[in-house]
């Protein structure tokens, strides 16, 4: 490949060169249902375009462009048209707190500021005055000095200026953040041959996803996570169909008929839910049958797991539980050939429930200091519970104390603004993954819980909480669980009910209270006495990224859960004793 080729842009070029005429980017009007086609030539010509505008209005070779904007084309087209001028990308994503965005944007100082609508420039600037140049999309009358409206940059006169320099692959392309799960988010910087090196990494995996197959992208684009699946169907021709709605992505998918469908486990546990809630309201005897159907499909799928054949009655009976199956799968397009989920462990049980109606989601691991994925699962090669098989080019080590080390050319050099990595890399360049981990005798990768969120009682027993919190997100009324009790005698548990459900609307009555106890006690069951939770706090009110309680990615951030469950924590311990088998734990209502 040639050298040019290790840069976003030069792929962009490749990509129309060799398939002009293809469909590229797939996108809807607000307020229509209509698909509107944009070829990879049209795509080239509308970068060329705004990249000549951006050096015109003042963007310089290494100036930070910070985009907020929704999951359509447009992100695509002022991405690509930065990075050809010699930009560099931070993302903002438009639900994050304001004490994020103020951090993001004092660490990377952007000269050039492209948002959706003037209210978010206005909060933008409020919080970072200091940005020379401004873009935004939405139409407005009049527009103060300095700031552009996005369409009339995208429909000038094509050209762009020959003095403008082509990036090279080792310029810096991108600048990302981490989470910030357990504080504040930190800066990484990325080139642009990481970023390819990423993207053929997943091309490398999934050799099967080619020209003319079709990814729906409708996780936030600030996301680097989004960023590389949108370089990885360029690469590969296929075609992305941006959905800038999230709750659309389920009605919308049979008319897209994605090949390859990328979530997060909270999207799964949802389709899921959505699943059993809809299935509810169906006549007894259709739901007996789809039970029976699906049982059926869970017995299949378990022996193709094993490798073995299911027992005869189960082959003789699976065309009638497939022809029962049929309308439920065809909810995510009759094309599918699989899923992938990554950012937070996909809980057993769900796994296996999807693949039994005829849905394989395959488990990736990446953290955010390493561009390229760690370990992915594949259609050839899965296991279920198990992240995957290494991906080429990440060397991995698993350290005295069981943490995983991770080395390659994907992994980041130091913490943006900071002169070192700190305690990340060690003195052979390897990373510090902060997960436990091992590798099982055919390779692949098992995690064995969070370092940081890995926690010992006040009695000296260790408790990794997201299996605990797995298990009690198999009851249906539960929207998220979150298991705390550092130094403290035993676990308590935090769940937040689904607002819908006839249990939140019952949750004051002591009957309703003892029956979740119950219920969660039964799930837990399973675990040691000293894991089980010795008292739950149960809330109609859900977490949120705006409150902090969640990352973008819906990762849950315990400081600010504990924080807002604090009075309660406190009277969980003055109520409950250290669970035993025969013991009811108290629920405690919280607002």
């Amino acid at each position: 490949m040639d050298t040019l080729q290790h840069t976003v842009p030069a792929r962009l070029r490749a990509r129309a060169s060799r398939s002009p005429n293809a469909a590229a980017y797939m996108f809807r009007r607000p307020g229509s249902d209509e698909w509107r086609a944009a070829t990879w030539r049209s795509v080239l010509d509308t970068v060329d375009t705004l990249a000549g505008e951006l050096v015109r209005v003042g963007l310089r070779p290494g100036d930070r462009v910070a985009i907020m904007l929704p999951t359509r084309p447009e992100w695509e087209y002022c991405q690509q048209a930065a990075l050809a001028a010699g930009g560099v990308i931070v993302g903002l994503d438009v639900h994050d707190a304001d004490r994020n965005l103020l951090h993001v944007l004092t660490l990377t100082k952007p000269r050039l500021l492209i948002v959706q609508t003037m209210a978010e420039l206005d909060r933008l600037r409020a919080l970072f005055p200091p940005t020379d140049i401004a873009l935004v999309a939405e139409a407005s009358d009049s527009l103060p000095p300095g700031v552009h409206r996005l369409a009339d940059l995208l429909e000038a006169a094509p050209g762009r200026p020959s003095s403008t320099p082509l990036p090279q692959p080792d310029d810096l392309a991108s600048i990302i953040f981490t989470s910030g799960s357990t504080g504040q988010p930190k800066g990484i910087a990325y080139t642009h041959r990481q970023l390819v090196l990423a993207t053929d990494g997943l091309i490398d995996r999934f050799p099967a996803i080619r020209e003319g197959d079709r990814l729906v992208c409708w996780l936030p684009i600030s996301n680097l996570f989004q960023r590389i699946l949108n370089l990885f169907a360029m690469s590969c021709g296929a075609t992305s169909y941006f959905v800038d709605r999230p709750e659309e992505v389920v009605r919308l998918a049979p008319a897209i008929r994605p090949t390859l469908f990328v979530g997060v486990p909270r999207f799964f546990e949802k389709l899921h839910g959505g699943l059993m809630a809809e299935l509810e309201r169906r006549p007894a005897a259709l739901r007996a049958l789809v039970r029976a159907a699906w049982a059926i499909g869970c017995r299949r799928a378990a022996a193709a797991r094993t490798g073995k054949p299911p027992p005869l009655w189960c082959r003789l009976v699976s065309p009638v539980a497939d022809h029962v199956l049929a309308p439920v799968r065809a909810l995510m397009g009759a094309d599918l050939q699989f899923m992938a989920s990554g950012s937070a462990p996909m809980p057993g049980w769900l796994l296996e429930r999807l693949h039994g109606l005829g849905w394989i989601v395959l488990e990736a691991y990446g953290i955010s200091e390493n561009v390229m994925p760690i370990a992915f699962n594949t259609l050839q090669h899965f296991r279920f519970g198990s992240v995957g098989k290494p991906l080429p080019g990440n060397e991995l080590r698993i350290a005295d104390d069981g943490e995983l080390l991770v080395r390659g050319p994907g992994v980041f050099r130091g913490y943006y603004g900071d002169s070192s990595a700190g305690d990340a890399l060690d003195g052979d360049g390897f990373l510090h993954t902060g997960d436990y981990a091992h590798l099982d005798a055919d390779g692949y990768l098992w995690l064995d819980g969070r370092k940081s969120e890995v926690f010992k009682t006040s009695t000296g027993r260790r408790v990794a909480p997201v299996p605990v919190e797995a298990a009690l997100k198999t009851l249906d009324y539960v929207d998220h669980a979150v298991v705390i009790g550092r130094n403290r005698p035993y676990p308590v548990a935090v769940l937040t009910i689904t607002p819908h459900h006839p249990v939140a609307a019952a949750l004051s009555q002591p009957a309703t209270r003892t029956a979740i106890a119950a219920a969660a006690s039964e799930a837990c069951r399973r675990f040691p006495d000293y894991q089980q939770p010795g008292a739950f706090i149960v809330s109609r009110s859900p977490l949120a990224v705006a409150s902090g309680e969640l990352t973008i990615n819906q990762k849950i951030r315990r400081i600010p859960i504990e924080s807002r469950f604090r009075e309660q924590i406190e009277e969980a311990y003055r109520l409950a004793m250290p669970r035993t088998r025969n013991s009811t734990p108290p629920v405690i209502e919280a607002p």
